[in-house]
């Protein structure tokens, strides 16, 4: 295992990106996405995702120069056009916008079509909660989830991310609607490691523990993960004209695509007001935190605490990343001319 710094992982990110096509302004933009999902620990959204995106910027099916732009504006919603580029390209304009309409009318409600994968959502969210907003944003993704009861895979792996300002910093969290994000079954196939019972299932519906043999993820907690997948193919896709199930188009098997995102920016201050709502939710996170642990349990952990350890862990020790992933960005990097740390 290898680790490397935080702005070093930035630096060869973004000089693969631009590499691949993509301009200097949105290469970093996708760069400084992708690594903070890795300081995060969220590995399987980040910077193990360039190879494809590589591909996908120099095989033309994701545009390398595109204008994000307002397509309608109605008061507090609005349409954002991603031109077929990054979706961190289009979920960065798409956030700010969802801020400055907060800040103008309360809450922010932008929907994105045309757009591509666009890393980890909480990414969004969080962007919303440092101005001071409740943020929330989700995105519709290629079919790779059985609906409950089902064999064929039919939805996204469709998360759904949320963050709030408190007294001394931002909570957050952020989860799948299938019981894993999908790049965490690619990422063990990729490093030869086999997954836990009840991440995937093969062709014919049964659970495997082999990554390279799974057909399909299943939904979290069975059909209440469905449900919720459904709720944000609903915000993400239909809301936004975009592609939905089927339609959305395969970025790993080098097909265009057309995922759908969902921003909310809701401003504390007209309602419960900044200062009043982070002290209430900064005593019921430290009621849940004072929860007596349960046996087998160290302690009662909130929702986004884990990543946050980690990234404190990341930002001291620097970002692993295995040997596989390291031979991988290093054969791209020759192939691109691109210098390797």
């Amino acid at each position: 295992m290898t680790a490397i710094a935080p702005a070093e992982l930035e630096h060869w990110s973004q000089a693969l990106l631009e590499a691949s096509g993509l301009g200097a302004a949105h290469a970093e933009t996708v760069a400084v996405s992708l690594v903070h999902a890795n300081r995060r620990g969220t590995d399987s959204h980040g910077v193990a995702r360039l190879p494809v995106y590589s591909s996908a910027l120099r095989g033309g099916t994701m545009n390398r120069d595109p204008a994000p732009r307002i397509e309608r504006e109605h008061g507090a919603v609005a349409l954002v056009d991603a031109d077929r580029g990054p979706g961190q390209v289009a979920g960065v304009f798409a956030t700010d916008l969802s801020i400055e309409l907060a800040r103008r009318y309360g809450a922010g409600v932008v929907a994105v079509h045309r757009s591509s994968h666009y890393g980890a959502a909480g990414y969004y969210a969080i962007r919303a909660a440092e101005a001071g907003m409740v943020g929330v944003s989700t995105t519709n993704s290629e079919p790779f989830v059985v609906p409950y009861g089902g064999v064929d895979h039919a939805l996204g792996t469709n998360p759904i991310a949320i963050a709030a300002p408190t007294p001394d910093g931002i909570w957050d969290t952020d989860m799948a609607t299938s019981q894993v994000a999908v790049n965490k079954i690619f990422n063990a196939r990729d490093e030869g490691r086999t997954i836990p019972e009840g991440w995937g299932v093969d062709e014919e519906g049964r659970t495997t523990t082999d990554p390279a043999k799974v057909y399909a993820a299943v939904p979290l907690g069975g059909y209440k993960g469905y449900a919720l997948a459904l709720l944000v193919e609903v915000l993400s896709g239909v809301l936004s004209g975009s592609g939905v199930g089927h339609g959305i188009g395969r970025i790993y098997e080098g097909e265009a695509q057309d995922v759908g995102h969902f921003h909310l920016a809701i401003d504390i201050e007209r309602l419960a007001g900044r200062e009043h709502a982070g002290q209430l939710l900064a005593r019921l996170l430290g009621d849940l935190k004072a929860v007596p642990p349960a046996p087998g349990f160290d302690e009662v952990l909130l929702p986004g605490e884990p990543e946050q350890r980690t990234q404190a862990e990341r930002e001291r020790d620097g970002i692993p990343l295995p040997p596989t992933l390291w031979t991988t960005l290093g054969e791209l990097s020759a192939e691109l001319g691109v210098a390797t740390p």
